[in-house]
């Protein structure tokens, strides 16, 4: 199938207009006609095609939620939804009666939504990101995407085409699923509406036209001519040893004489692990469903455990930090701590995965770790607890004369630009309103980081124009700057900055490109040094792969790979007093 002719530009057909124009079925009394998404939103309505949970107000500009993006899926595809007495979810926060638990169920039943395994919650009425939600489309809906795809026509310029989510970006722009108001950015922490998934929606049934669902396949061994592929790929395809791969799975299956002892699923899973293990990267991990993923964790806001980001480094598992108001922290854990010991079980030869699955547990059960700081070790006991927690949040300090707004960022989440801007904005309307807003202390202090594209645009917010925040620098030595959008509404705000030894990664780059542009002072301790970047990809079977695809450069161009970013003034917290923000606020 050729993928040029399945994919339009997103138009709605003028007889589609006309029969809406007039149609006496339609149901929903809050859309407007001039409403952007008016057309998709009556086309999708009269074909029967949304919840008739949504009754007779749409909402086109709620954010939708979960449950809600479940609901529209199985809408739109006509699907056989269980009985009342078939539903049994195994979710706490999603009674059997709900609203939408038929939806979720369905989910459940089809292996589109995962079981859980520790964590019971759904979160029904999580607002959905764009990046989460393409993913959830695609995979939902069968639709294929290519791995090997066109690089040479990639659009975006706010992620990295040899990023985890490009492949899905990349088709999301092949069917006209991007804002036309931003043609070059994928904008993937975006909160979405209604409206916006009903035109996602549309646009995909557009595509799939009257002859079947818009697929994408991929031969087991395409032919290396295509240009869609890479020298890299091309160099797979034509070597012969792929094809001795694919011989050897072919005989297990045809020959082996212990057939009960095959299982494809697990083979697969451990012919991963051993391409992923080859790698010396202690950043690039794969977990397989079975096991809990710690990569994740920095983008998920909720969980069960003690609280705390971890990383393996030359085969020992260290602490990068602990979240503030975590169980971890209130025990005492610290940034550099390495883990020997869980529950008196030595973790020496286990994986990354392995460990932070004996870490987690149950809320209010206990976990006994023995740590090693310095040369001495030493056992830490930690009630574990439920992590739920805003990932920014705003606190006011008096200084002379006013306020100093203190913002802390526990991660970089997809939740987290969200909640950055509703502080900010929080700062302006205390500005407008009292005139005494005297500074801006931007605490990132223990933040292990998260997504880029959330650090970037959120660095923009002290800026009012354009400026280069990351340097990437690829593999064969190419290097692309991401600049801000420059949106200004901190950009004449005094700002410091603190940091530590548990501010890593995305945190370096926000506080590498402030101090950079000298838009900041820098305070704290030399921060952990981590400069590489790692792109998430989560698949629909609950396995993810964490990749490190580049690393990363501040505007100057320097490297804190291993080094970290050095303060302007170096102040460490001792005796129960935090100096570091004390001091911070004296610049005030």
């Amino acid at each position: 199938m050729n993928m040029t002719n399945i994919f339009r530009k997103f138009t709605v057909p003028a007889v589609i207009i006309s029969i809406l124009s007039t149609s006496t079925t339609f149901a929903y009394s809050d859309l407007k006609r001039e409403h952007l998404f008016y057309d998709e939103i009556a086309y999708l309505e009269n074909s029967e095609l949304l919840p008739e949970e949504f009754g007779d107000n749409f909402q086109p500009d709620k954010k939708i939620t979960r449950s809600e993006l479940y609901a529209m899926i199985f809408s739109y595809t006509g699907a056989e939804l269980p009985t009342n007495s078939e539903i049994d979810l195994p979710f706490e926060d999603v009674h059997n009666l709900s609203v939408y638990a038929k939806y979720i169920q369905a989910g459940l039943d089809k292996f589109i939504i995962r079981k859980p395994m520790r964590n019971k919650k759904f979160s029904p009425d999580k607002v959905m990101k764009k990046r989460e939600t393409i993913q959830i489309l695609f995979s939902s809906l069968g639709i294929g995407v290519d791995k090997f795809f066109d690089k040479s026509d990639f659009p975006f310029k706010d992620i990295s085409k040899d990023s985890l989510f490009a492949p899905y970006a990349y088709a999301a722009y092949k069917t006209g699923i991007i804002d036309e108001e931003y043609p070059t950015s994928v904008r993937a922490a975006k909160s979405l509406t209604r409206g916006e998934v009903a035109g996602m929606i549309y646009q995909i049934d557009e595509n799939k036209g009257k002859s079947g669902t818009v697929t994408i396949r991929l031969e087991s061994k395409p032919s290396a001519s295509s240009t869609s592929f890479s020298k890299t790929e091309k160099t797979l395809i034509e070597n012969e040893k792929f094809d001795i791969l694919l011989d050897v799975w072919a005989e297990i299956q045809d020959s082996y004489l212990y057939q009960k002892e095959i299982d494809e699923e697990n083979m697969i899973y451990e012919a991963i692990d051993g391409m992923v293990n080859y790698l010396e990267d202690q950043h690039t991990v794969f977990t397989k469903p079975t096991e809990e993923n710690s990569a994740s964790q920095l983008n998920n806001n909720e969980y069960e455990g003690i609280g705390v980001s971890v990383e393996m480094v030359d085969d020992d598992i260290k602490i990068v930090s602990p979240f503030k108001n975590s169980p971890a922290e209130k025990a005492g854990l610290k940034p550099g701590d390495i883990i020997k010991k869980v529950d008196g079980k030595s973790i020496t030869g286990l994986t990354l995965p392995e460990v932070t699955n004996l870490i987690k547990g149950p809320s209010g059960s206990e976990v006994k770790l023995i740590i090693k700081r310095g040369t001495k070790n030493q056992t830490i006991s930690i009630e574990r607890g439920y992590i739920l927690y805003h990932t920014a949040s705003l606190d006011w300090k008096a200084v002379p004369d006013g306020q100093a707004a203190v913002i802390s960022i526990l991660t970089f989440s997809q939740d987290t630009l969200g909640e950055f801007l509703k502080a900010a904005q929080l700062v302006e309307d205390r500005q407008k309103s009292h005139n005494d807003v005297k500074g801006i202390v931007l605490d990132l202090r223990n933040n292990p980081g998260g997504y880029l594209d959330v650090a970037i645009d959120m660095a923009g917010f002290f800026f009012d124009s354009k400026k280069t925040m990351v340097i990437l620098e690829e593999k064969d030595g190419k290097k692309t700057s991401y600049k801000s959008d420059g949106t200004g509404l901190l950009a004449d705000y005094k700002t410091v900055v603190l940091v530590n030894a548990g501010s890593a990664s995305a945190s370096e780059i926000v506080a590498g490109a402030l101090q950079d542009w000298n838009r900041a002072k820098i305070f704290g301790e030399q921060s952990y040094g981590k400069g590489t970047v790692q792109e998430l990809a989560t698949y629909a079977d609950g396995s993810a792969f964490k990749l490190t695809v580049a690393k990363w450069l501040t505007p100057k161009g320097h490297s804190i790979n291993g080094k970290g970013v050095t303060p302007d003034r170096k102040l460490t917290n001792s005796n129960g007093t935090d100096w570091q923000l004390d001091t911070a606020l004296e610049e005030f």
